[in-house]
């Protein structure tokens, strides 16, 4: 039987941490924000891609979208069988919700999010006090929608291993 999960949260939440533990686990995993091609930072003026982005200039920050590819993620999908997970955010990640069959949002506490931000090595979105400043501006709103639209909440400040073990058992469930 195949079954397709996503996991996501804002920034900082354990989204990566979380594909890394799943794969340890011999899982199928994706951190699909790595995926080449399967995300493009997008110009919200404009509405196109752009090379012109900075993780570390909170103007040009706002000014973008982190946006999906919905017909390259449903490919990608398609191809994989068994219980897979996807791991991700993305500006558009409320669109992309009915192509799983379960969803899980991760949610950590303010100190949690901003510190494993400040410490994280997979790549340098949010690192500054003004990116996390911010994030916190649109965090709990996001969240909301998740719920509403079926999310499943995982309290995301406990240690990474029952965090995963908790997503595992709640995944296999049919």
């Amino acid at each position: 039987m195949n079954r397709s999960i996503l996991i996501t949260g804002v920034a900082g939440s354990g989204k990566s941490a979380i594909c890394k533990e799943l794969k340890k686990l011999s899982y199928k995993a994706h951190d699909i924000e790595n995926i080449r091609g399967l995300f493009t930072m997008i110009d919200k003026t404009t509405g196109k891609p752009t090379k012109d982005y900075d993780n570390y200039d909170f103007k040009k920050v706002k000014k973008h979208d982190w946006v999906c590819d919905k017909k390259k993620l449903k490919r990608l999908i398609k191809k994989n069988s068994g219980l897979v997970f996807y791991c991700g955010i993305g500006s558009n990640t409320i669109d992309i919700i009915p192509f799983f069959d379960k969803v899980f949002l991760l949610k950590a506490n303010r100190k949690n999010t901003c510190e494993r931000l400040t410490k994280r090595t997979s790549n340098d979105f949010g690192r500054t006090a003004e990116v996390q400043k911010w994030i916190f501006t649109w965090k709990k709103w996001w969240e909301d929608k998740m719920i509403k639209r079926g999310a499943i909440v995982i309290n995301a400040n406990r240690d990474i291993k029952e965090i995963t073990s908790n997503i595992i058992k709640r995944s296999e469930k049919v």
